[in-house]
């Protein structure tokens, strides 16, 4: 209803480009300049309009009519529950969370070196180190822990905790060290959910806003450019501006929130998190510099089910972009060169695609057949690109919210934990002392309004409105192609035994929770 308003003038077209040219654009990020991905901060009314009416008010409604089961749900919190070394292996590495998997560090070495003398296992690590920079709010704990992971073989989806180190002082706990070992696993728990919320996720959503604004800001809308990438970038503007801007933000310095389940304020260093995932931490390996990816190795996904789930849909878009690529024409692969430049200002790692002679890799001296050649490169390069942020903000970013949402329980986020964390091994743990009702209320409140997904518009219904001329029709039997390659996938997971982490119908079409 509100975007059907942009870039026109009463029914007619008054440009071809949206917005008059005059949208939205990439800045610094007013809170990290330095330590994030750039941030979108003026924003079309059209848009602002648009997720309001979808999706603000969704969040009050949520706010005012969940806030009585949230309740009703504290009210029977008497204890944490116990949770098993079986239970860690299996949501540490089964899902979400087996993103945080990294190798070994020779400081790691040093540290685990009884556990991993004489053992040719594979080991992996669960590192939490930024979490040492927040300052919890009185009475609240948190704690850095590097958890130690061992692999039977490569093929193996099975996974063991030997050890955790805990503290500043990384103080070494394994199985049968009592209830300091059972206190530490919370607080593994714990770095678990900060690190998806401000480190993982928040590349998931940020660095692509710069696309989403210079495709906007730069591209026509006739352009097969525009048309295959439009129908994802509604809501995610407005929505990442609420998240890292709102006083009423769920990550707000603001604390007269009751959905915020939160050990700290944004400002006492929970932005630590967010400046470790996107700049990285030198020499740790759990922490590289985010880059956009521009090969598959790149798109750094777990060795595990999860991983393969989000792999296997990569494919797909990969092909449709390819096809879409292969219809444009002279002109419009010159706005995708200026494009790919405008965004590799902003973005670490984005190519410039090249397909003008004596720009780049191209040269005018060139010949003919070689210039076929690099002309096809170039365009194998593009549709790399565009897919990537198709399957991000589609298939990563759902699959993401909906594996945190249902297979990591609320009990189990620990985002607010009451008991210091252990100095030594031994001792006994009460599971009733480490978290309030209170605690527990917000972070109801808080699964219900943000983490678990609430789909406006789904990938499957997508119309890329490619028209009905020749190639119109051409372009919408890739656009069905795509469609059946994606249920394909879905089948193929099935009949492999691999989770449905999140199925494909309900995938949102766009980065919209």
């Amino acid at each position: 209803m509100f975007l059907s308003l942009a870039g026109k003038l009463g029914r007619k077209q008054s440009k071809k480009f949206l917005y008059d040219r005059k949208g939205p654009w990439p800045q610094p990020s007013p809170r990290e300049p330095l330590g994030t991905a750039p941030e979108v901060l003026h924003l079309p009314w059209q848009e602002q309009a648009d997720w309001q009416w979808h999706i603000g008010l969704r969040y009050f409604r949520d706010m005012f009519l969940f806030s009585p089961r949230a309740a009703a749900e504290s009210a029977r919190f008497e204890e944490l529950p116990e949770v098993t070394d079986a239970d860690m292996n299996a949501v540490l590495t089964q899902g979400i969370y087996s993103r945080f998997l990294a190798p070994l560090d020779p400081i790691d070495r040093e540290t685990f070196a009884a556990d991993l003398e004489g053992d040719d296992g594979i080991f992996y690590k669960f590192d939490f180190s930024p979490i040492e920079d927040v300052e919890p709010y009185p009475g609240m704990y948190v704690a850095k822990t590097i958890s130690l992971l061992r692999r039977e073989a490569a093929d193996s989806n099975e996974f063991d905790l030997k050890a955790i180190a805990i503290g500043a002082d990384r103080l070494v706990l394994r199985p049968g060290d009592g209830g300091a070992w059972d206190l530490s696993k919370y607080y593994v728990l714990q770095g678990c959910s900060y690190a998806t919320l401000f480190t993982e996720h928040p590349n998931v959503h940020f660095p692509f806003d710069t696309v989403n604004a210079v495709t906007k800001g730069s591209i026509p809308t006739h352009h097969l450019l525009f048309r295959i990438l439009i129908p994802h970038l509604r809501f995610s503007l407005v929505l990442d501006n609420a998240v890292l801007q709102g006083k009423g933000s769920v990550i707000s310095d603001w604390q007269a929130t009751i959905y915020d389940p939160f050990t700290a304020r944004a400002s006492d260093g929970l932005m630590s998190f967010f400046v470790a995932g996107y700049q990285g931490r030198e020499g740790n390996s759990a922490y590289p510099r985010w880059e956009y990816p521009t090969r598959l190795d790149q798109l750094k996904l777990p060795p595990t089910p999860y991983g393969e789930f989000l792999r296997r849909y990569f494919d797909p878009f990969e092909k449709f972009a390819r096809a879409v690529v292969g219809h444009m024409t002279a002109e419009e692969l010159s706005y995708c060169q200026e494009w790919s430049r405008w965004i590799g200002e902003w973005i670490d790692g984005f190519p410039e695609v090249c397909f003008r002679r004596g720009d780049g890799a191209t040269e005018e001296d060139v010949a003919e057949a070689d210039w076929e050649d690099l002309l096809e490169r170039e365009k194998d390069k593009l549709a790399f690109l565009i897919a990537v942020m198709l399957w991000d903000v589609t298939v990563v970013h759902s699959t993401d919210h909906y594996d945190f949402a249902h297979g990591v329980p609320v009990e189990y986020k620990c985002f607010r934990l009451r008991q210091p964390p252990p100095s030594a091994p031994g001792g006994t743990l009460d599971r009733r002392t480490l978290s309030t009702k209170i605690d527990l209320f917000k972070s109801h409140l808080a699964h219900r309004m943000f983490f678990a997904p609430t789909t406006v518009t789904r990938l499957m219904e997508v119309d890329y409105e490619f028209g009905y001329d020749a190639q119109g029709k051409a372009l919408r039997a890739e656009e069905n192609a795509l469609k059946e390659r994606l249920r394909a996938v879905e089948a193929g997971l099935r009949a492999d035994g691999i989770p449905i982490f999140m199925p494909l119908d309900e995938m949102a079409a766009s980065i919209q929770y």
